[in-house]
């Protein structure tokens, strides 16, 4: 099942319209309590050019385009959200008795049409059946509501915080809230029929996206720029593997945080691991049922030289697959497959212009079982030119050249170019 059908890539970034710079949360007072609102409006217009390279069947996990039944050379367009749906996000927050105590609840719709189910996790009647029940880009369709984020905060400057709830994990997060491409579109392979209500960006083109989990976490206070994170998380299923295989076992993830901030950038490490079991023999008679680890590892680093910033992330994993978490990450035997992969990025700033490029590319190695369609490299190169036009109002353009090679060597490609607009408040 090729990995454009899962439209997993519309789990894009959502939370990250709040580390944009020109982002002011709305606060209101009333005794002890501070009631904070924020968020975003976005809205681009998207062409995509793709070439499947004669390869009508595609490439399996590939993220280059959607492909149609026949091979051939396609272009089409549509009026979407990009990384980010649309977003609004309220906080409640207090302190009682030396404890700082607050309340999280994240809401983000986007403006494409998706009756289907998840406003991600559907693509209308032509994608997988079992994910999009009916169609969704037809007369009377809404959009849905995607909650991302229910969680509660308390801690103190000496105790540190504890967090409980439902939020972006670790793994993952330092590359995709650093991506320039947060308030455009970046890689936007389903740009036909019901698009997803966000694009890929660069997720699964340098980077595994963190994605929203339930989760338990303490971090330490801040140690002279020095913090550490560490938690359980509920774990997820595969979403591209058999029923009866690469079930998470019921037993809590893992992820962990070491991070050094200073003026100018910062340096972090990010780790996650998760029991991965299956309910059923996973090759039919041979008696076998294998169980197996998914982990994960990543560092980044960030640095600001006057004008220019440059980002670099890498990642590795074994069991986790590429672009989503247990996207591929185990044959049909339920044996792993290991995956690594980074992004580069480069950013200049000349008043209220900024002008960037980032390259990043995720690898998958395949197993003695695996067909030569599978995807071997998800690649992209992205150019974009972001000026605000108001402190708060950004208009953008980007181009993006995006490859999927499978493990026999054939290729699918896409030029993506993208013109919108990007509110954030």
């Amino acid at each position: 099942m090729r990995l454009n059908k899962l439209a997993v890539h519309a789990a894009g970034a959502a939370f990250a319209f709040g580390a944009m710079p020109a982002a002011q949360a709305v606060d209101m007072k009333a005794g002890d309590w501070t009631f904070s609102v924020n968020g975003n409006v976005n809205a681009h217009y998207v062409n995509v050019s793709c070439d499947d390279g004669g390869r009508a069947g595609g490439v399996a996990l590939g993220v280059a385009c959607a492909q149609n039944a026949n091979s051939g050379e396609d272009q089409f367009s549509n009026v979407r959200t990009g990384l980010l749906p649309a977003a609004i996000v309220f906080t409640v927050a207090t302190q009682q008795n030396g404890w700082d105590v607050s309340g999280t609840f994240g809401f983000y719709p986007g403006i494409v049409s998706n009756d289907g189910g998840s406003p991600n996790l559907q693509q209308g009647t032509g994608g997988s059946a079992a994910l999009a029940p009916g169609a969704a880009n037809v007369g009377l369709a809404t959009t849905g509501l995607d909650v991302r984020q229910t969680f509660l905060k308390f801690g103190s400057a000496n105790f540190g915080t504890v967090k409980m709830g439902r939020d972006f994990g670790l793994f993952g997060f330092d590359a995709i809230i650093n991506d320039m491409t947060i308030p455009g579109v970046g890689a936007s392979p389903n740009a036909v029929g019901a698009p997803a209500n966000t694009s890929l960006g660069s997720i699964g083109l340098g980077y595994i996206y963190t994605d929203t989990l339930a989760q338990i976490n303490y971090t330490t206070p801040d140690f002279s720029g020095f913090t550490a994170t560490a938690g359980i998380f509920q774990t997820v299923d595969s979403l591209t593997a058999a029923t009866s295989l690469n079930v998470a076992e019921s037993a809590p993830g893992f992820h962990g945080q070491l991070r050094y901030a200073w003026g100018s950038g910062f340096v972090s490490a990010n780790g996650i691991s998760m029991d991965v079991d299956c309910t059923a023999d996973a090759v039919a008679g041979d008696g076998v049922c294998v169980e197996e680890d998914a982990t994960g590892f990543d560092v980044n680093y960030k640095q600001a030289f006057g004008p220019l910033e440059l980002l670099l992330s890498y990642y590795t994993a074994e069991g986790l697959g590429t672009t989503a978490l247990l996207v591929g990450g185990f044959d049909a035997t339920g044996a792993q497959r290991d995956s690594d992969g980074g992004l580069a990025q480069l950013t200049f700033t000349a008043g209220a212009t900024k002008y960037g490029i980032n390259y990043g590319e995720s690898n998958l190695d395949a197993n003695a079982g695996d067909g030569p369609g599978l995807v071997s490299k998800n690649s992209k190169i992205t150019a974009g030119v972001y000026h605000s036009l108001t402190p708060n109002l950004t208009l953008l353009a980007e181009y993006s050249d995006v490859e999927s090679e499978a493990q026999d060597g054939g290729t699918i490609e896409a030029d993506n170019f993208n013109v919108g607009a990007f509110f954030a408040f």
